[in-house]
């Protein structure tokens, strides 16, 4: 766990995020932005963009480059990781990815938006066996039997790692790519995951050619439902609830860009992640209010 207390954490690096912490830097706030993905390989796939004000017919690769330069520029901490939760606490946020534990004053949610169907019986059995970290879940499961669906070559290293702790891991990767160096002792299946499913706990993995008896199921996508992120979020549907000021249903944690909904425009992303890190700062000043009382006049 770092020591750094962040005042705001910004979750994810596409337009919404790079704003925010491009603005957050700028008014001086001691920023971590955490972006595991490359910088939006959703925009940089895009051929070209001719909507962005003052910067016509510009490609999505080229756009992105310039505004992850221009924000990286200002220097807010980088951390290449995946955040895997999001815990509220009396006066900080405590944010896990695989690797580390990190502290902030405020969060604002710039995930994006999963285009991943999630497996029947997952949402219902999240934390009663499924988990989205080997790293951070897996001694739960010592010498028990496991599946890891992975969608990167990144389930790879969390597969290895369950393999020292469990009597049977099972590895069903869901990637083209050819595997790197797997332990011995994981079983690599190329089936089809179909369903999820168990009473009170996980039971079994339904997949297209049959069925697997398991006691946990780790599931690694690039990013994860936000709902799973942070529990307790309220939702409109299958995207984030925000005010106009972007605050969301959980005090000091805002939202910007694809995960707040339609459009999905970068102008629009770019736009919420400013109000996003205005409306941090702000709240941060309130918390600073609070603590240090109202100024005394001087002709008191």
């Amino acid at each position: 766990m770092t020591d750094t207390i962040f005042d705001i954490a910004v979750i994810g690096g596409g337009p919404a995020g790079l704003s925010a912490a491009l603005t957050g830097r700028i008014r001086n706030k001691n920023i971590a932005l955490f972006e595991h993905l490359d910088f939006s390989l959703k925009l940089q796939k895009a051929h070209l963009v001719d909507n962005y004000p003052g910067l016509p017919q510009v490609t999505g690769k080229g756009l992105m480059q310039q505004m992850s330069a221009h924000c990286l520029a200002h220097e807010p901490k980088q951390i290449k990781a995946k955040v895997v939760n999001i815990f509220p606490g009396e006066e900080t946020f405590t944010i896990a990815t695989p690797q580390d534990i990190y502290q902030a004053r405020t969060v604002i949610l710039a995930t994006g938006v999963v285009a991943t169907t999630l497996f029947q019986g997952e949402k219902e059995l999240l934390g009663r066996g499924v988990s989205y970290c080997a790293t951070c879940d897996g001694m739960f499961y010592k010498d028990k039997d496991v599946a890891v669906i992975a969608y990167g070559s990144e389930g790879e290293h969390e597969a290895n790692y369950l393999g020292e702790l469990c009597r049977n891991v099972y590895y069903l990767p869901q990637y083209n790519t050819s595997l790197g160096l797997m332990r011995s002792d994981v079983e690599v299946l190329k089936v089809r995951p179909r369903s999820i499913q168990g009473d009170s706990q996980v039971e079994k993995l339904v997949t297209d050619q049959g069925e697997i008896k398991v006691h946990g199921i780790f599931i690694i996508r690039q990013s994860d439902p936000v709902e799973n992120l942070l529990p307790g979020l309220e939702l409109d549907g299958e995207v984030i609830k925000v005010n106009r000021d972007m605050s969301t249903s959980i005090p000091g944690v805002f939202a910007a860009g694809d995960c707040t909904g339609k459009p999905w425009q970068i102008a629009k992303a770019t736009g919420e992640g400013l109000v996003a890190v205005l409306s941090a700062i702000h709240y941060l000043d309130q918390l600073k209010s609070k603590v240090l009382g109202p100024a005394k006049n001087e002709l008191d």
